[in-house]
């Protein structure tokens, strides 16, 4: 009798994994490919190495750099060139560098001299109770030209969504919290220790050999507990445990488990519906994924006019402009392409382009070829190459209104003590540390479950 079986061995099930590991909990992870990592996935091509999936985590992902020092594997780390903190929004045909300082604010062009009056009129705005779209939001706080110019942008990099449908308490709750606290955002980030002291020292690291190098790290750490090519998995529920069936090379395999943990995106839940009560399954049908394609390529450093001294840029929401924004990810980390070369990483799709699923590899590659010679003044386009793109059919959950309320009903079936848990981007937060936290989260939970609700031997399980 296995203790938990893990569904799934993206970053959200493989720290959930090794969490377990740590704690002398059994547990056995089911993949249903020939890989662990899931979206996180590093290719080298010819003299490159790119990144399908994201690019760099933070130095404020504590949860990350905590995994990373219990793996032993400080030293694969590499650090962006500090340039990289420099951003890009592509607005009114030029790219405009986002404003890192009070001082570049004033003389920034990223907003027009209303617009920058219209923010410091935030001080004086009353806070607002029921929840919000992002839309509602920015514009009765700061206005409407810093959603166009400054918000719509950010989120095209994070959620690829629309403003009209996000829920600002989901997507920002640190705002939220500011308003709440001090009724006034500007207010509350110069009194709000917390919140200054989270930006004053932000670095961003990947790994010398790309982000797949966590997942790959914590499979090794823990692979005997990981079965890969899990095929035709089935979960039934017995009286007080479940039984797990599937096949490796068509030979049948089965287990039987205390629990059993869903690090699957919410769109795949309903596979397993049968084990949830009929009022939990909309929960997970309600959250909305859109998709998304990662397009790489390379320019001879030689044809770009202008120096790329940044992260990259992203697209304010213009009718000629499809992509969502560009990373220059060898400027981020020059050592990933020749020195007379640039990488960069493309995005197209999202709210506002949903049908890229419907164009071929080849019109994917032209538009954005044209594009990013347009937005980089690249005038010859047959000097940009494309080395890879890969779409994503469901990409990002979508933390449309509702779905705060959609998570604390998730939450509640996890605390019936019903044994069956859930863990993934789609609760928390999308990005990687948001993700092994929420997993961390989720194991207390499991571990609470084990020792409250599941005997083993007459005793009640205890862990470290």
């Amino acid at each position: 009798m296995k203790d938990v079986i893990i569904i799934g061995a993206g970053i959200a099930g493989l720290s959930a994994g090794f969490e377990l590991y740590k704690k002398n909990i059994d547990f056995q992870i089911l993949e249903t490919s020939d890989r662990v990592g899931g979206v996180i996935e590093t290719l080298k091509i010819e003299d490159f190495l790119i990144e399908n999936g994201p690019h760099t985590f933070s130095s404020m992902s504590k949860e990350t750099l905590d995994l990373i020092k219990e793996l032993g594997i400080e030293d694969l780390l590499t650090e962006a060139n500090p340039s990289s903190k420099k951003r890009y929004v592509y607005l009114n045909n030029q790219l405009i560098p986002v404003p890192s300082s009070l001082f570049e604010f004033f003389k920034s062009e990223i907003l027009s001299r209303e617009g920058k009056k219209t923010v410091f009129e935030e001080l004086f705005i009353k806070k607002e109770e029921k929840e919000e779209t992002v839309e509602e939001f920015i514009s009765r706080r700061f206005g409407r030209e810093v959603l166009k110019n400054l918000i719509q942008p950010f989120l095209n990099g994070v959620y690829a969504g629309d403003v009209k449908k996000l829920s600002a308490n989901a997507v920002f709750p640190r705002l939220k919290s500011l308003e709440n606290n001090y009724k006034s955002i500007i207010l509350g980030s110069i009194f709000s220790s917390g919140f200054k002291n989270s930006f004053k020292k932000l670095t961003l690291y990947s790994f010398k050999n790309g982000m797949e190098t966590l997942p790959k790290e914590i499979h090794e750490q823990i692979k005997s507990k990981v079965t890969l090519n899990a095929k035709d998995i089935e979960i039934t529920r017995a009286k007080d445990f479940f039984v797990v069936t599937f096949k490796v090379n068509n030979k049948p395999i089965s287990y039987t488990t205390n629990s059993v943990l869903l690090s699957i995106p919410a769109y795949k839940i309903p596979e397993f519906s049968y084990l949830l009560p009929d009022e939990y399954l909309n929960n997970f049908l309600q959250i909305e994924y859109l998709p998304v394609a990662s397009i790489t390529q390379v320019v001879d450093k030689s044809k770009i006019k202008k120096e790329l001294d940044g992260f990259g840029y992203l697209c304010a929401k213009e009718p000629h402009k499809k992509l969502l924004g560009t990373i220059w990810s060898s400027v981020i980390f020059p050592e990933r392409a020749p020195q007379d070369k640039v990488l960069l990483t493309s995005y197209l799709g999202g709210t506002y382009h949903k049908k890229v699923t419907d164009q071929s590899i080849e019109e994917i590659s032209n538009l954005t070829t044209k594009e990013v010679a347009e937005t980089l003044d690249i005038k010859d386009t047959n000097s940009i190459r494309t080395l890879n793109v890969k779409i994503y059919n469901n990409a990002l959950p979508q933390y449309n209104i509702g779905h705060i309320e959609r998570v604390s009903r998730i939450e509640n079936l996890m605390d019936r003590n019903y044994g069956l848990f859930f863990t993934g981007n789609y609760l928390y937060g999308i990005s990687i540390n948001d993700t092994i936290k929420t997993s961390k989260s989720v194991v207390q939970k499991i571990i609470k479950f084990l020792n409250t609700t599941v005997k083993k031997e007459g005793k009640i399980l205890l862990t470290k």
